[in-house]
């Protein structure tokens, strides 16, 4: 029995022998292959951190990209403003310079200006001077005479108001007279100048005419006389001959 026992026992201790030994195995196994395993998810769980940091790199490098471009952008649009400043810089310099020419130019033109018109005037002023200074003559009749002037009708001039002034030289029929001796209707040829405004007398040449009630009674005594010389004949005809001419102004 014992043997028979000790038979039986053998194969099982045999056999739980080789089923410890097997989980033994099978335990290793299952340890190595949690292991690797372990191994294999700590390697992905690494991968998965480098592929997110790799990520994070490339998004800073875009950031990085997109900032450069930006500084780019910023110095390409500094560098355009410089060039429109230093342009504006010229055309405010050339535009001083065309202002400071111009500004030369009218000067200059506004003193040649001044100075035409100062020509101008100052010819004026002399041609003025030289019409008053200038004697100026005038022939005619006397009208009237008093102290102070005398009024000459002129053909050409009209009446004309002579000044008179201690100055004025006054001959009458071929001798010097006086205002006194001026009478109307005589012939006056005159020189005289415009001072203060007023035509002046410088010279006056008076020819009186031949009293009229004169004449007609030379004219009638040749006639009543009855003489007809030819001297009176003569002298009668040119006595009524100068008193149709004292009679034509009156």
């Amino acid at each position: 029995m014992r043997r028979i026992w000790w038979m039986a026992a053998v194969p099982a201790l045999l056999f739980g022998c080789a089923s410890s030994k097997s989980d033994t195995k099978m335990s290793d196994s299952a340890k190595t292959q949690t292991a690797a395993q372990a191994s294999l998810q700590k390697a992905a769980d690494a991968q998965k951190h480098a592929l997110e940091e790799q990520q994070k790199a490339e998004q800073l490098q875009q950031e990085v990209v997109q900032k450069q471009k930006d500084l780019a952008d910023a110095q390409a649009r500094l560098q355009g403003q410089r060039a429109k400043a230093e342009q504006a810089q010229r055309d405010a310099r050339t535009a001083a310079d065309e202002a400071h020419r111009e500004a030369q130019q009218q000067q200059g033109q506004a003193m040649q200006l001044q100075k035409s018109e100062a020509q101008t005037h100052q010819q004026i002023t002399q041609q003025n001077q030289q019409s008053w200074t200038q004697a100026k003559n005038v022939s005619g009749r006397a009208v009237s005479a008093s102290s102070d002037e005398v009024l000459v009708r002129s053909p050409d001039q009209g009446d004309l108001r002579l000044k008179l002034n201690d100055s004025t030289a006054i001959t009458v029929d071929g001798r010097m007279g006086k205002v006194d001796d001026i009478k109307p209707g005589g012939n006056v040829r005159a020189a005289y100048q415009v001072i203060d405004g007023q035509p002046t007398a410088l010279r006056l040449d008076v020819t009186n005419n031949r009293s009229s009630t004169g004449t007609g009674t030379s004219g009638s005594s040749s006639s009543s006389s009855g003489t007809t010389n030819p001297n009176t004949g003569s002298s009668g005809n040119s006595s009524s001959g100068d008193t149709s001419t004292s009679q034509t102004p009156k």
